[in-house]
């Protein structure tokens, strides 16, 4: 009698990583909610808890609009522009110093300090060495530690 021989399915490494894959797949389907929803109230009837806007005094104003005068004029700098450059359009890199001096002097809180930083960023896109300098400054790990408004 003549043996024919099969290979087993543990033989083979192809079979043994599709039937980990398979698995692994089931095990996963397995881990979902399965579509069904919680009860769970509509937006109708749940109110969003929003932080109350902040309040500047006189100074802390005066710095965000500065600041923001400073972005506009940063806007305008680069609107022209069509190509990335590493040092910018002229006066492109003391417009973004004149910012960052104005928005560290006006003591914002720091989640309005970090809002102006990204609206800076996103005026000064194309120029290397502007981006940079804003990257620097631009608050990270900082904010837990720090106060926010409302």
């Amino acid at each position: 009698m003549s043996r024919v021989s099969s290979p087993a399915i543990g033989d083979s490494p192809w079979a043994a990583a599709a039937l980990a894959v398979a698995a692994v797949a089931l095990v996963a389907a397995g881990c979902g909610n399965g579509g069904h929803r919680a009860a769970t109230p509509t937006t109708d009837t749940v109110t969003r808890r929003r932080s109350a806007p902040c309040k500047l005094d006189r100074a802390q104003r005066r710095g965000e609009a500065r600041a923001l005068a400073d972005i506009r004029r940063l806007r305008r700098i680069e609107a022209p522009v069509q190509t990335f450059s590493q040092r910018g359009a002229p006066t492109q890199n003391m417009v973004t110093g004149k910012f960052l001096l104005d928005v560290g002097s006006a003591h914002l809180p720091l989640d309005e300090y970090a809002r102006l930083i990204h609206l800076a960023k996103a005026a000064v896109r194309l120029c290397g060495d502007c981006s940079l300098g804003l990257e620097a400054a631009e608050p990270v790990l900082g904010t837990r530690a720090h106060g926010r408004c409302g």
